[in-house]
């Protein structure tokens, strides 16, 4: 063991006790109910964005190293940390192809619904940073016209990026990617409201998988009932755990945070906050000394082997839906909302999306697809095989 610090990880992070187990000891905590007494005697603090780190949390402990295992960080009180010499960190792009994978597969979900083809929709992509940036290339290569629109990076001289107001009226579609800021002249909280969503072209469909505070959920569901937001996929809300039942029902796809939710993207997050820790503990040593060793990251493969073949998908809609189970979980939302405990609901559906997989780890059963379609799916990362089922009685 490199030193006796104790480390407290979130029981929810994939192989917590293994991974960080080098490092020091550790413990595990529910992160939803973690309480100051618990941190007593901590030094290291790993947390997943369902737990508010901040100066009631931490006054008082010796904590002096707090990892998020998340791209976020508006749960975290960073300016606080700052302030009192404690080391933050978060797992910067760790889930952006997960986002980008659930936003493509209910972009195509969404044009099937109005039997529209892609080529003929114009998306608008707002935010154009890892996600963002990776949502626009990846609907760009399946024919849809993007349009690009992050104020911040258009003032700072960054190209292809048109104003808001052309972007809302020109779009039929609009996702958002921009991170949760109070301050500033791009601040984001509750950007969505009622003059916002006026300004979209009528029937546009919006697509949020940032964060909820960046919606008014109340103008959003006027909007939706008075037909100006045709459909709307919504998988951030203001008071997670506790979503709007209302908003839910009515719109098109309503999932519990789980956009950026895969078995890789925790994967990816845990390893580069034990990295982080690693180096925060022995900034001497040479990167590649501090990197987790395969001994460490294996457990975690194996814990959710390969999925099953999607087999048969007849449309490449078809296959990102049963690639992200959008519509399954979705479903399973809808039916539990009327639980005595929605916020439990909310949180052991999003427990059992840990078992998804990124594109490029599943294969798509490629007998009968036309040529377009096979490239296509390639194109978006899956393995394209062909299987051959013989009888040897025949």
């Amino acid at each position: 063991m490199i030193c006796t610090m104790l480390i407290l990880v979130d029981e929810a992070i994939p192989c917590g006790a293994r991974l960080f187990g080098e490092l020091g000891e550790v413990r595990t905590f529910d992160g939803r109910r973690v309480a100051p007494i618990d941190l007593r005697d901590a030094d290291a603090l790993v947390v997943r964005s369902v737990t508010r780190v901040d100066g009631a949390l931490l006054e008082g402990s010796r904590i002096r190293f707090v990892g998020s295992a998340t791209s976020g960080s508006d749960h975290v009180d960073s300016a606080w940390l700052a302030a009192r010499g404690i080391h933050y960190v978060a797992a910067e792009g760790c889930n952006s192809r997960a986002v980008a994978e659930y936003v493509l597969a209910a972009i195509l979900h969404l044009c099937e619904l109005q039997e529209i083809e892609p080529r003929e929709r114009t998306l608008g992509v707002i935010g154009v940073g890892r996600i963002g940036a990776m949502v626009r290339d990846m609907a760009g290569r399946l024919g849809l016209r993007v349009l690009g629109c992050d104020p911040p990076r258009r003032a700072a001289g960054a190209a292809e990026l048109v104003e808001l107001e052309q972007l809302l009226a020109d779009s039929d579609l609009v996702t958002l990617h921009v991170p949760l800021t109070d301050d500033g002249q791009y601040a984001t909280r509750g950007m969505v409201n009622a003059a916002w969503l006026s300004s979209l072209r009528p029937g546009t469909a919006v697509i949020n998988t940032s964060r909820g505070q960046v919606v008014c959920e109340a103008d959003l569901l006027a909007a939706i009932e008075s037909g100006h937001v045709s459909h709307a996929v919504i998988d951030v809300w203001q008071n997670e755990p506790r979503i709007n039942a209302a908003l839910a029902d009515r719109a098109t796809i309503a999932t519990p945070h789980i956009a950026g939710y895969t078995h890789e993207s925790r994967q990816r997050a845990a390893a580069m906050i034990r990295d982080a820790l690693d180096a925060w503990i022995r900034p001497a040593l040479p990167s590649d000394a501090r990197k987790v060793t395969p001994s460490a990251i294996e457990p975690m493969s194996e814990e959710f082997p390969l999925p099953v073949m999607i087999c048969g998908p007849e449309s490449l809609a078809d296959g990102l839906l049963a690639a992200t189970g959008l519509l399954e979980i979705d479903d399973e939302l809808r039916r539990g909302l009327a639980s005595n405990d929605p916020a439990a609901l909310f949180d052991s559906l999003r427990a059992r999306c840990a078992t998804r997989r990124e594109f490029s780890t599943i294969q798509i059963d490629g007998q009968g697809l036309d040529d377009s379609l096979r490239r296509q799916f390639v194109e978006l990362g899956f393995e394209v095989i062909d299987r051959y089922w013989m009888n040897p009685q025949l």
